[in-house]
């Protein structure tokens, strides 16, 4: 259900991305500048490790959507989710110098497993190779922490509850078209 969700999201973003653009570039909406209204995909490649209970490494593909607003040419605040991590964060970005391609990234907020959310955090660089074509390298972390019932006691009725936790590692380089 929620892979569903994030994939018609996804969906959407991409044909309004697609047909609404010519439409609106004549109105400066997005004029190349930092500033005002952002909107960005992207796709890229990821490697996870966790460790803990549930030890074990993967590599795959992953797709990303952004939207926020660019507070100044430097500076933006950004809503974004991945997947495949069923993420959604909520993110910075920083261009250290506005005459400058190169910008960093951090980004706040929760990961899905199952029916149970995870604080995640990340951070990384971003270089624009040109006008609204970035690339950008990026380190997350998430540590998952699940209670579950293993048993019940049968003389003394007592739930009995145990905990596994597992911290996760992902690096993504991803390619990105942004809008703004």
């Amino acid at each position: 259900m929620k892979m569903k969700l994030c994939f018609s999201i996804l969906a959407i973003l991409i044909v309004v991305l697609s047909c609404g653009t010519p439409l609106v570039a004549h109105a400066q909406l997005f004029d190349g500048k930092h500033e005002g209204l952002l909107l960005g995909i992207g796709v890229g490649y990821a490697a996870v490790a966790s460790g803990g209970d549930y030890e074990g490494s993967a590599v795959g593909f992953i797709t990303s959507g952004k939207i926020g607003y660019g507070l100044s040419d430097q500076f933006s605040l950004f809503l974004s989710s991945a997947v495949p991590q069923l993420s959604l964060h909520l993110g910075l970005m920083y261009f250290t110098d506005p005459n400058s391609n190169y910008y960093l990234q951090g980004l706040l907020g929760f990961a899905s497993s199952e029916e149970d959310r995870h604080l995640s955090i990340s951070g990384g660089i971003g270089y624009e190779l040109r006008d609204h074509v970035s690339f950008e390298l990026m380190l997350g972390y998430t540590r998952f922490s699940d209670t579950y019932t293993t048993g019940i006691n049968f003389w003394t009725g007592e739930v009995i509850n145990e905990t596994s936790e597992t911290n996760i590692i992902t690096i993504a380089a991803t390619f990105n078209v942004h809008f703004y």
